[in-house]
């Protein structure tokens, strides 16, 4: 799945992502990228375009996830 596909799809609900860690550990996030659930912000969040920008909705944070990373996108 390409990068406009994920952004999509995480602006009409909740995803789980399965990704791994940088640091080699799996990680599991459910994300989102809908207007109702994440907090307004000042300026753009940007990452590099290998990258995406998500909310993670369990910790209420910005997140961001190598695209080359994830193992499963539900």
């Amino acid at each position: 799945m390409i990068k406009d596909q994920y952004i999509q799809q995480l602006r009409t609900g909740t995803r789980t992502i399965t990704f791994t860690k940088v640091d080699g550990t799996e990680r599991v996030m459910n994300a989102t990228l809908l207007e109702s659930v994440v907090p307004a912000t000042e300026g753009k969040r940007t990452a590099p375009a290998s990258n995406l920008v998500v909310f993670d909705t369990d910790k209420q944070a910005w997140r961001s996830v190598r695209i080359d990373s994830i193992k499963s996108f539900v």
